[in-house]
């Protein structure tokens, strides 16, 4: 007779359980599965290692070695940073508003340059300085308070 219980599927192993690998338990890379090893990503490895300000020193030198096998990066960290049992770091995310497209490209106009550094430009400045661009480039009030936004 059958078994109708079904097996449960193995959980997924994700960046998270790599981070924790590194900093808490400090796994030997063999005792990963090929799946488990396949989903190893050495930038978000970086990323999230990164985001914790007691690595940031070691993580900018490793990444200056620039490791391309996954296997040599994982050990390195796991030898590199110290065990803890706290593997949270903060996400940091990133305080920059992105310019309107549509005033990046009158301002890309103005110096005639990229709209790259257009939107550098515009980063590095107050919204008085884009206010007066766009007046001078004939842009009315309207379109240009709905720009400011």
């Amino acid at each position: 007779m059958k078994s109708t219980t079904k097996q449960p599927k193995p959980k997924s192993f994700t960046i998270f359980d790599f981070i924790k690998a590194i900093i808490d338990t400090k796994q030997d890379w063999d005792s990963f599965t090929p799946e488990q090893k396949k989903t190893f990503n050495n930038y978000m490895i970086h990323k999230f290692l990164s985001m914790n300000p007691k690595y940031i020193e070691i993580i900018n030198y490793i990444q200056g070695l620039n490791f391309k096998d996954s296997q040599k990066l994982y050990e390195v960290y796991c030898f590199m940073i110290p065990k803890s049992k706290n593997t949270y770091s903060p996400y940091i995310k990133s305080t920059t508003k992105k310019a309107s497209p549509e005033a990046a490209q009158h301002v890309a106009e103005y110096f005639e340059c990229s709209l790259t550094e257009a939107e550098g430009y515009i980063s590095l400045t107050d919204a008085k300085w884009l206010e007066n661009i766009l007046a001078t480039k004939g842009v009315d009030e309207k379109e240009i308070k709905k720009l400011l936004k």
